[in-house]
């Protein structure tokens, strides 16, 4: 007996589609604004609640890590949560948990306070994304659901590529926690405004439960992986500051052997369960894994970007330290707007094209723009800079809406917040990893570099000169970010050969009549 008592798309008359697209991309951007807005405050934050940077500095760090963890883990599941239990009820209960961990943000006095606020806006702030996807797919056909993918997407990339320009300028002209504030009336508003919209949009009704062991056992995965991952910054830390050899902390290997055992184990309840969080058959769909390698490379190559810029403005370009940090946030604006803007008319090519055309265009102008940043030399100026990061911002914006609607047109309607969580897991997993790559292999390539350049300069002697020292510095860095953005342009190459199997165009998948597991596994 089919368990799914009514059709969202055959059901949802009189809900106006538009207005509710408008008034969940909100939330979701200040979601994702506040995912990185942080980073522009941690200072004055520091000096606020007087936290000794010498003893406390990884202690705060966790206002990031904390909030990137429980943004990834949540979003996880909370997809499937909505599938089973209705997305107005799941999106309502999500903003409400992100309006209490804003405010609990905006009062805190200490530190561990101010980094449990965080982790409870991140619990909200993270499940909205999937579900606003999700939604799309209840709400439109699939011949329209490309463009509002892309919007959404283009929304959520705004949100965290602006967060630092933002925390910014409010830094310098109010307090920090007026950004924590403002988020209270906006995510009120919308909370009425979403409940009024969303009351026509029938909720489903299933008897199937929600894999609580499954849940338990990709957020240890993913924390595991995260941590593992995230050790890239001590190592930073340790190389440049400290001045200790560079390698990975002891506990990074034990972290990451054991995201792997943990990720076998949820793929083995997976394939067991009833009811699985992640439906494996899911990838035998044309065209899904295809996609799913798509997105954890887009979010390797957009992390590229906005971490070798801010790099190479910092070390190479001359100024005062606010006058680069001034630039690295407009630079990074020719890279990150056009591919916000981008995702949209990558939706309209996939409507009218397919998948593969603006998927295969979107990746080689992203690997030409790759291309193009790693030529850069320390005499290369801001207008020179600006072209290439146009470039490769409109290429992987192109290729958003494709990669993520390919996964949600092929799920049915009980499990579109499931694809949905797929697709931003895959892209954030995809960032951790660059982070972390460019981090441990830049530290180890910036050495060998400068130990190389030195021998060259001075027949192995230390060099006699401070100059001397700045001179072969910038240069190791030039070619380190040159490396990094070579890397990125194979990357994007690599996925074109995936985009292969992205073939056809958005069409409804066939409705499941089976169990939830049975119809994807039988390749229904």
């Amino acid at each position: 007996m089919n368990r799914w008592i009514s059709s969202p798309q055959n059901s949802s008359r009189g809900a106006n589609p538009g207005l509710i697209m408008a008034l969940v991309c909100l939330p979701v951007f200040i979601g994702a604004l506040d995912l990185t807005v942080i980073s522009a405050v941690l200072p004055q934050v520091m000096y606020d609640l007087e936290i000794p940077l010498q003893t406390d500095l990884d202690q705060a760090s966790w206002l990031v890590t904390g909030y990137l963890l429980a943004y990834s883990v949540t979003m996880s599941f909370m997809g499937r949560v909505s599938d089973l239990y209705g997305r107005r009820r799941v999106y309502l209960i999500c903003l409400s948990i992100f309006t209490v961990g804003s405010a609990g943000v905006a009062v805190a006095d200490t530190l561990p306070w101010l980094i449990a606020g965080r982790v409870v806006q991140a619990i909200g702030g993270g499940a909205m994304v999937p579900v606003s996807m999700a939604l799309v797919g209840d709400l439109f056909p699939p011949g329209r659901r490309a463009a509002l993918v892309g919007l959404i997407g283009a929304v959520d990339t705004a949100g965290w590529v602006t967060g630092h320009l933002y925390g910014g300028i409010m830094v310098r002209m109010f307090d920090w926690r007026l950004i924590f504030w403002l988020n209270i009336p906006i995510a009120l508003l919308a909370l009425a405004l979403t409940w009024w919209a969303l009351q026509k949009v029938p909720q489903p009704r299933t008897a199937e439960r929600l894999d609580w062991l499954g849940a338990v056992l990709i957020a240890l995965c993913l924390t595991a992986l995260n941590l593992g991952l995230g050790s890239g910054g001590e190592l930073t830390l340790s190389a440049a500051v400290l001045d200790e050899p560079p390698g990975a902390p002891a506990y990074a290997v034990p972290l990451m052997l054991a995201a792997g055992a943990l990720f076998l184990a949820f793929l083995w309840v997976e394939h067991r369960s009833s009811h699985p969080l992640l439906a494996l058959g899911l990838f035998r769909r044309p065209g899904v894994a295809a996609a799913g390698l798509i997105n954890f490379v887009l979010g390797y190559c957009v992390v590229i970007g906005l971490v070798n810029v801010p790099l190479f403005i910092n070390i190479i370009i001359p100024g005062s330290p606010a006058e680069r940090a001034w630039m690295s946030g407009w630079l990074l604006s020719a890279y990150t707007i056009p591919m916000a803007l981008a995702a949209i008319p990558g939706g309209w090519m996939v409507n009218r094209l397919g998948y593969r055309p603006p998927a295969w265009l979107g990746l080689l102008l992203g690997a030409a723009g790759f291309v193009a940043l790693g030529t850069w030399t320390p005499h290369t100026n801001y207008a020179q800079m600006v072209p290439p990061l146009v470039i490769s911002g409109i290429g992987l914006g192109l290729v958003i809406s494709p990669a993520a609607t390919v996964v949600i047109n092929a799920a049915g309607e009980r499990e579109r917040g499931m694809a949905a969580a797929l697709v931003i897991v895959l892209r954030l997993i995809g960032m951790t990893v660059g982070v972390s790559v460019m981090t441990s292999y830049g530290v180890r390539r910036f050495r060998e570099i400068s130990t190389s350049l030195l021998a060259a300069a001075d027949s192995g002697a230390v060099a006699s000169s401070l100059e001397q020292m700045l001179e072969i510095g910038s240069q190791a860095t030039v070619q380190v970010v040159n490396e990094a953005f070579w890397v990125g342009a194979a990357a994007c190459c690599l996925a074109t050969v995936g985009a292969i199997w992205l073939a056809g165009k958005p069409s409804e998948p066939r409705r499941p009549t089976g169990s939830h597991q049975g119809s994807f596994r039988n390749g229904a």
